[in-house]
Formats: structure tokens, C-alpha cells, sequence
């Protein structure tokens, strides 16, 4: 049983929760208050979708509410009673989100993805989303349609809803089928009969003859070419060595011809050089001797460096400390003429009477203000006791009153004029105080500040002396610096003679093992080149001995090609006859192929054919055994003693059995029958198929099952949804405008309203 449903922002719900009860539950209201979207959305919690969202009639995000607001997201949610178990489902979807889906279990999570849920929930009710929507959901004014519908569109209505369309789809695909393989066929028939299989053999055999000939030729060519080969290699082998003893003959000479230069060189630089008188062996012991001189006069030069780099810092310190103790003497020199030209005791004085004037001033000022508030309360007391004294209480006359009034305002203003004298007496006092108090604290500050300067101006005076003891050091260490300077000089000087003499006889020392080197490499150089005997044109004409093979070698390679090529076109044409005549035979195999699926799919489609009628004989037949079940409790009247559906090669009829001349006939329910009894009829039909459909049949929707009915046909339509349909289907639900549905006995009934003029939300009574 379904339990009960809660819709938020779906169309026109924005909070609708509304509970279900077994048996007839019948939902009222106007046109747009909301009542089909509430099936839309049992349909769509179900199974994720429903008929006008299915045929495209609307859009997702029509679904979401767009007014008064414009919702993002709208929320189903189903309660479901199974036997013991109590199911929720719940779906959302949104304008910017992929849509959501769970279903739980007495509170459990089973699955939480949408096609997961639509599994769980058609394995639980035994029923998918197709058998749903034809076997229990009527939509709006679709009752009797049937009857309505021209008998083309009737049967075929009627096959869909019993799944039967299947079958005539299939059927349909069959002949498509058989007449596709027909044209395949046929195409393929005038490829076989424009061929010439005789022409094609013929021309390949001719072919083969021509390449068997061009590979004997190719074969030929190819040892010629292998044989020059050969040859060429061999004949540049013997070029190479010729070439690389030209070519070291060459390198030889230029060798020999750089040699001798550089032995010519060296020669003029040897004779430029003058040798000193001395040896090697005795310059160098001067020059260590010279060396030994020079390292002893720096260490004493960089002794008195020394000295008048630390006496130079010391001057420069002491000047430092002397300029530092001449400012300090002069800002002492300040400090003592800026306190002598105050008084301090003068100033103590001062600071004194004036703070015994701000306390006169103040209590002055104070004195005042408590004359003047008490001027003013008497004042106004005696504004108010026109004919007694405030005070006193004696009687008063107006001229005394009058003469009262004027003394107390007369006082008052005086008051005023000593209080704001007062203030400013205050104000300049404080401002004189203030500026005494500065500057008894600026001297108290400087007197502080002088002892930081005591004793600078005799600091100074030692501090000169010290400044000139540092000026005498420097001037003795740079005197003494001066002194041995030219000794330094002196022996620089010697040693740098000394070292240039040895340098001169290393130099000549190493052009002498250099020319020596030199000739010995000439000799080598000379003796190798009388060594080679290939000359020029020797090297010359075998290169172009080697030109004219490579040359013949190049032609017969040509020609190879030439030939290789030619094979190879014959070889492609060869195998281009034989894919031809393959594919002759392959589509030869094809069409008889084809032929062979042909029949057989004439076979299946008159299967189709078969099985269908069977089908349409025994689903008719279950049909209509249960229209007689069902006719005895829905239709309570015995002008029609049964209904029955007939099936017709085009078509199909409802027909009702009346007596006619004592007879049992049958006749078509819309040639005879009232609106009521056409809608029982087109119910009882649709409770039938539906029950056909789906065995176990629980639930019936229908939307408008009252549209065209008159007021007699509607009364029948109240006793069968309270006496007779409550004992066939478990719940019933009945969506309509019609107020006088709300007699159904034991329904619970839901009116639905809503003000559209100012796009309300839906409202629900259930009364």
C-alpha cells in the first residue's frame, strides 16, 4: 500500500504532505490546483519518470517550481508498506545538479543511485516503468478512449497496451529485412552477369607468361650487376691505398717545408740572444744571495710600516677625543650662561603665589555658582507663590513682588558676571603657572645635564699634548721608511738583472734542443718520402678507370630496376584478376547466403504472425473471462447481462450482451449503451487488461474518470468506486474536478485549491 507522499517545490506543492488510506482515496480540485502532478509524482518516485515526462510533453526543469519563486531544486518523497516492511523513497532534482535517488528500508539504506533504486523498486513490486504506466496509471480523460479512437488506431492502441506491438514491430523489421535482402540480392546479380570469369583467366594466364619471362631477364641483370660490384669494390680498394700514399706524400712535404722554416727561425732567434759573462750555476747562487739581501731590508721596511700604521691610529683617536672634548667644553659654556640668567628662588616664588591665586580664583568661582543656583531656585519659587513669600511665607504685594523679582534677577546677573571673571581668572593663572612650572623644570634639567660636561675643557688640554706626541711618532717612522728605501731599490734592481741573465741561458738552452729536435724530425720526414713511389698520374688514371666501371655498373642497376618494376606491375595486375575473381566467388557464396536468410526470415515472420494471433486469441479470451467476473459486481443492472472484447483482423470492439426476441446478443457498448454505463464498461475493460498485465493487481490512477459523463453515468460511477471496485483493487485513486465524486462512500477525500491569479502554492483539506 502506498502510505503517503511528501512534495516539496514540485510544480505548484511547495510543502504538500498528504497520507493514503486502503481502498479509495479521491483527490478534488479545479483545473491547475494540482491534482495530476500529485500522480505525476507518485509515478516519477516510483520509477523516475511518468507519461507526459516520458513523451517529452515536459521538461525536467518544468518540474521545479518557477513561481512566485524560482526554486533550484525540487524534492519527492514516498512511503511504501510491503507486508512488514516499511520502504521510503525519495528523489531530487535540480536545475544545476545530476538528480539524486535513495530507497530505505525500515530506516535502512538499500541502494542510493537512480538506476539502482528503479531495480530495487521493480523487484519489489513485481512491475516495471511500461507495465506501470498501462495497467495502472489512467491518465487525464483516457477512460474510454478506446471507444473514441478511428479502429486503425484502436487496435493498435489496444496492442500496445497488451505488449502486443511488439509483434507487429517485429513483423515489421522482418519484411524491412527480407525486402533490404531482396535489393542486396538483386545488386549483387548484376555484378555476377557483367563479369567475364573465361576473359579473366585468360588474361591472368597471359600475364604470368610476360613476368616469368621478366624475372628470367631480371635474374641476368642481377648477376651482371653483382659481377661489377665486385669489381668496383676491388678497384677502390686499390684506389684508397694510391690515394692515402699521395696523400701522405703531400702531408710529408708540407712537413719537411715547415721544418726547415722553423729551424731558420730558431737560428736568428739564437743569434739575437747575448750570453752574460757568468754561469748559470754562479748567477743563480747571486741571485739567492741578492734574494736573501732583499727579504731582510722589506721585513724592516714592513717593521716601521707597521709602527707608523699604529702611530697613525693613534693619532686619529686622539683626535677624536680631542674634538669630542672641545664640543663638550663649549656646550658646558652654554649650560652655565643659560642657568645664570634664571633666579631659581625668584622662579619657587613665583610658582608658589600663583598656586595661592588659582585657589583663591577657584574658590571664588565655586562660591558663585552655589549664590547663583541658589538665586535661581528662589526665583523661581517665588514665580510660582504669587501671593506669599517663598521663605517666609508673609503675604506679598504685587509691588512688593515686583520689586523682589527685579533684586533677585539684578543679583543673579551680577553672579554671572563674577563667574565668568572667576573662569577667566582661573584660566590665566593655570596658563601663568604652567608656564612657570616649564621652566623651573627645563633649568632643573640643564643643571643635570651640565655635570655629564664637568672637566672637559682640562681633558682637552691633556688631550693636545698626547695629539702632539702622536704627530712626532708618525713623522720619525715615515723619516726612517724614507732612509732605507734606495737600498731596496738597489737590490731589485740587481736581482732583476740577475734573473733576466738566467732566463736569457734557459731560452738559448731550449731553441739549441729545439733545432736539434727539429733536425731529427727532417731527417725522419725525408726518409720517409723517398719511400713513396706513386705519382700523380699513376692515382689519376685509376681514378678514371674506376668512373667508367661505376658508370656500367650504374646502367646495368638502371636496367634492373627497370626490370624489377615491370614484375612488379605485372605481379599486381596478376593479383588484382585474382581478387576479382574471388570477389566474383564471394558474392556468388553471398547471394546464395542471402537467400538462405531470406527464407528464413519469411519463416520467423509467419511465426510472428502465428504466435501473435494465438497470443491476441488467449490474452482476449483471459480477458474477457474476467470482464464476466467483473461485470457481475461493477454493473448491478441486468439491461446488459456481460460485456466482452472482440478481436477483429483491423480491429477491436467492446460489445454488451442484451436480449433481443428473447435472444442473447451482442452489440457495440458506444452504439447502445449511456455515458455511465460506457464508463463501467471502459473500466471494467481497463480493470480487466490491467489485471491481464499484472496478476496481482494492487493499485489503479485514474485522472478524470467522470470527463463527458452525465449526471445519471457519474452516480454509477460513486457506487461502483464505494461498493463493488474496493474488493477487486487494494487502492484506488481518483483524480478529478468533479465535487460530486466526494460521495464515494469510505473514500477518503483531499480537496485541492490553489489561487492562480497570484500564483499560490497548492493547499490541501482533507476535512
Amino acid at each position: 500500500m502506498i502510505k503517503s507522499m511528501k512534495l516539496t517545490n514540485w510544480k505548484t506543492h511547495e510543502n504538500t504532505k498528504i497520507d493514503f488510506q486502503k481502498g479509495t482515496n479521491v483527490i478534488v480540485g479545479l483545473m491547475g490546483a494540482g491534482k495530476s502532478s500529485m500522480m505525476d509524482a507518485m509515478s516519477f518516485a516510483l520509477f523516475g519518470t511518468f507519461p507526459a515526462l516520458e513523451h517529452r510533453r515536459y521538461k525536467v526543469e518544468d518540474i521545479i517550481m518557477n513561481r512566485p519563486k524560482r526554486k533550484d531544486s525540487a524534492v519527492v518523497e514516498l512511503e511504501l508498506d510491503l507486508g512488514e516492511d516499511t520502504y521510503t523513497i525519495s528523489r531530487t532534482i535540480s536545475r544545476s545538479r545530476k538528480a539524486e535517488a535513495k530507497i530505505e528500508k525500515n530506516g535502512q539504506y538499500l541502494q542510493t543511485q537512480s538506476e539502482r533504486v528503479n531495480e530495487e523498486i521493480e523487484s519489489l513490486l513485481k512491475i516495471n516503468y511500461e507495465v506501470f504506466s498501462r495497467a495502472i496509471y489512467a491518465e487525464q480523460n483516457r477512460l474510454d478512449y478506446f471507444l473514441e479512437l478511428r479502429k486503425g488506431e484502436r487496435k493498435k492502441q489496444i496492442d500496445e497496451m497488451l505488449g502486443l506491438d511488439r509483434f507487429a514491430l517485429a513483423e515489421e523489421n522482418a519484411t524491412s529485412l527480407v525486402n533490404a535482402l531482396k535489393s542486396y540480392i538483386q545488386e549483387d546479380e548484376k555484378l555476377i552477369e557483367s563479369a567475364d570469369p573465361k576473359s579473366m583467366q585468360d588474361r591472368s594466364e597471359a600475364l604470368r607468361k610476360e613476368q616469368k619471362s621478366e624475372k628470367e631477364r631480371e635474374a641476368q641483370l642481377s648477376k651482371t650487376a653483382k659481377s661489377l660490384r665486385e669489381e668496383l669494390l676491388f678497384m677502390k680498394q686499390e684506389y684508397q691505398k694510391m690515394k692515402e700514399q699521395v696523400d701522405a706524400k703531400t702531408a710529408l712535404s708540407k712537413d719537411i717545408a715547415g721544418i726547415e722554416s722553423r729551424l731558420s727561425t730558431l737560428s736568428s732567434q739564437l743569434a739575437k740572444i747575448k750570453l752574460p759573462e757568468k754561469t748559470k750555476r754562479e748567477l743563480e747562487s747571486e741571485g739567492s744571495r741578492l734574494s736573501e739581501e732583499l727579504k731582510a731590508v722589506d721585513k724592516e721596511i714592513e717593521s716601521l710600516l707597521a709602527k707608523e700604521k699604529e702611530a697613525i691610529k693613534k693619532r686619529s683617536m686622539t683626535d677624536a677625543q680631542l674634538r669630542q672634548s672641545i664640543s663638550d667644553a663649549e656646550k658646558e659654556s652654554e649650560i652655565k650662561n643659560e642657568i645664570g640668567k634664571s633666579d631659581m628662588e625668584e622662579i619657587r616664588s613665583s610658582i608658589s603665589s600663583k598656586n595661592n591665586e588659582l585657589k583663591a580664583a577657584v574658590s571664588g568661582l565655586a562660591d558663585s555658582k552655589s549664590r547663583l543656583a541658589e538665586a535661581q531656585k528662589w526665583l523661581e519659587e517665588l514665580k510660582k507663590h504669587e501671593s506669599k513669600c517663598p521663605i517666609c511665607e508673609r503675604s506679598l504685594t504685587d509691588e512688593l513682588r515686583k520689586h523682589l523679582l527685579e533684586e533677585r534677577d539684578s543679583l543673579i546677573a551680577k553672579l554671572k558676571d563674577e563667574i565668568l571673571s572667576n573662569e577667566q581668572k582661573v584660566r590665566s593663572t593655570e596658563k601663568e603657572l604652567s608656564a612657570l612650572n616649564s621652566k623651573f623644570n627645563e633649568i632643573n634639567a640643564l643643571t643635570a645635564k651640565l655635570a655629564s660636561y664637568k672637566g672637559s675643557s682640562e681633558k682637552a688640554i691633556a688631550l693636545r699634548a698626547e695629539m702632539a706626541a702622536a704627530e712626532a711618532k708618525v713623522s720619525e717612522m715615515e723619516k726612517a721608511a724614507a732612509e732605507i728605501k734606495p737600498k731596496r731599490d738597489e737590490l731589485a734592481a740587481k736581482l732583476e738583472k740577475n734573473r733576466s741573465d738566467i732566463e736569457d741561458i734557459n731560452r738559448a738552452d731550449s731553441i739549441k734542443s729545439e733545432m736539434e729536435s727539429s733536425k731529427n724530425a727532417l731527417d725522419g720526414a725525408n726518409s720517409k718520402i723517398s719511400k713513396i713511389k706513386v705519382t700523380d698520374k699513376e692515382l689519376e688514371d685509376t681514378r678514371e678507370r674506376y668512373n667508367a666501371k661505376n658508370a656500367e655498373y650504374a646502367k646495368t642497376n638502371a636496367e634492373l630496376k627497370a626490370s624489377s618494376e615491370a614484375s612488379s606491375k605485372l605481379q599486381l595486375q596478376i593479383e588484382e584478376i585474382v581478387k576479382s575473381m574471388a570477389k566474383l566467388n564471394e558474392i556468388e557464396q553471398k547471394v546464395s547466403e542471402r537467400r538462405r536468410v531470406s527464407a528464413e526470415v519469411i519463416r520467423f515472420k509467419n511465426a510472428l504472425i502465428d504466435t501473435e494471433a494465438q497470443l491476441r486469441t488467449r490474452l482476449v479470451s483471459s480477458i474477457n473471462e474476467l470482464l464476466e467476473q467483473l461485470w457481475i459486481g461493477l454493473y448491478p443492472y441486468g439491461d446488459y447481462s456481460g460485456i466482452a472484447l472482440r478481436a477483429y483482423p483491423d480491429d477491436y470492439s467492446l460489445e454488451a450482451a442484451v436480449m433481443i426476441d428473447g435472444e442473447r446478443t451482442w452489440v457495440q457498448v458506444d452504439g447502445v449503451s449511456s455515458g455511465g454505463e460506457r464508463s463501467i464498461a471502459c473500466l471494467a475493460l481497463r480493470i480487466a487488461m490491467s489485471m491481464v498485465i499484472v496478476p496481482n493487481l494492487k493499485w489503479l490512477i485514474l485522472d478524470e474518470p467522470t470527463h463527458n459523463l452525465d449526471a445519471q453515468g457519474i452516480s454509477k460511477m460513486i457506487e461502483v468506486f464505494s461498493n463493488s471496485l474496493p474488493s477487486i483493487v487494494e487502492q484506488i485513486f481518483v483524480i478529478t474536478h468533479d465535487d460530486a465524486l466526494k460521495q464515494v462512500h469510505n473514500a477518503r477525500i483531499y480537496e485541492f485549491s490553489r489561487d492562480k491569479s497570484i500564483d499560490e502554492p497548492t493547499k490541501i483539506d482533507t476535512g
